[in-house]
C-alpha cells in the first residue's frame, strides 16, 4: 500500500516538472537534488500521517473492544450492582463510542492529506450506490433489532420508570437467535452495512484509504469474535444457522461445517 501511495506521489509530481513551462532553468543536478528532497519528503509525510491514524485507530479499537469484554463488565458490576450495570453500562458504553469516534474522526480529519483518486460522475453515483445499500442494510438490520435497546436508552428508561432490571449483563432481553430479516441474508448484517459504506468511498484519500482499511479489518475482526461468542451461546443451533446463512457476503454459499 505504501509503495501504491509513493508511486501515485511520484506520478504527480513528475507531472508537475514536465509541465511547468515556467520553471527556472536550472542545472540538471540542481533539479534531481530538489527532486529528491520533494519526494524525501513526501513519503515522510506518508509514513508520519499513517502512523498517527493507525495509532489512534488502535486506541479507538482497544477502547471499544476493552469495554465490550466479561471481565471489565465484572469488574464493573462488582463495584455498582448489578442492577445499575443492567440498566446504565449499555447506555454509557454508547456515548463512550460516540465521544471516541467523533474525536478519532476530528483528528484525523486535522492531518494533512492528499487525493488519490477521484473517478468521474457516474462512476461516483455508482460507488454511492453500494455505500446506499450498505445504509439500508443496517436499517434492516434494525427493523427485527430493538433500537433504543441496542443503544441503551431502554434499559435507562427503565430505571426512570422504576422497571426491575431484565436481560443480560447489558440489559438486552433477546434471548434467542435471530436469523430472519438481515439476519436471513448474512449472519453480520451490521459489520457488512460498515464494509460497504467504508470500503465504496468514491473520493479516495491518503487518510479516508488507511482508515477504511484498518475499519474493514476491525469489522472482519469483530464478526469472527461474535462467530465464536454465538456458537458458544447457542451451539448446535447455531451451527445450523451458519450452513444456510452466509457470514458476511449475500449469495456466497456457506462452508459447510459438521457440529463437534
Amino acid at each position: 500500500m505504501g509503495l501504491f501511495v509513493f508511486a501515485m506521489d511520484h506520478l504527480i509530481y513528475q507531472y508537475k516538472l514536465d509541465s511547468d513551462s515556467e520553471q527556472k532553468q536550472t542545472g540538471p543536478l540542481l533539479q534531481i537534488s530538489l527532486y529528491r528532497q520533494n519526494s524525501l519528503h513526501m513519503v515522510h509525510i506518508f509514513v508520519v500521517t499513517v502512523l498517527e491514524i493507525t495509532s489512534i485507530f488502535m486506541a479507538f479499537a482497544f477502547i471499544h473492544s476493552f469495554c465490550l469484554q466479561d471481565s471489565i463488565k465484572e469488574l464493573v458490576r462488582n463495584g455498582v450492582g448489578e442492577a445499575f450495570v443492567k440498566y446504565f453500562y449499555r447506555f454509557f458504553y454508547t456515548f463512550s463510542s460516540i465521544f471516541t469516534t467523533a474525536a478519532a474522526f476530528a483528528f484525523i480529519h486535522s492531518l494533512p492529506d492528499h487525493v488519490l483518486f477521484r473517478g468521474p460522475a457516474l462512476f461516483r453515483w455508482l460507488m454511492h450506490t453500494v455505500q446506499l445499500s450498505g445504509l439500508l442494510l443496517a436499517v434492516l438490520t434494525f427493523r427485527v433489532l430493538d433500537l433504543m435497546e441496542f443503544l441503551g436508552f431502554r434499559q435507562a428508561w427503565r430505571y426512570v420508570k422504576g422497571e426491575t432490571p431484565s436481560g443480560n449483563d447489558e440489559g438486552l432481553t433477546a434471548d434467542r437467535l435471530i436469523t430472519c430479516g438481515a439476519y436471513g441474508l448474512v449472519r453480520h448484517p451490521l459489520y457488512m452495512a460498515g464494509i460497504l459504506i467504508f470500503t465504496f468511498e468514491p473520493n479516495i484519500t491518503r487518510n479516508w484509504l488507511t482508515v477504511a482499511l484498518l475499519a474493514d479489518a476491525y469489522f472482519i475482526y469483530g464478526a469472527v469474535a461474535e462467530e465464536k461468542r454465538l456458537n458458544e451461546r447457542f451451539g448446535a443451533e447455531y451451527v445450523r444457522y451458519t450452513q444456510s446463512v452466509p457470514m458476511l457476503i449475500p449469495g456466497l454459499k456457506p462452508h459447510n461445517k459438521k457440529s463437534g
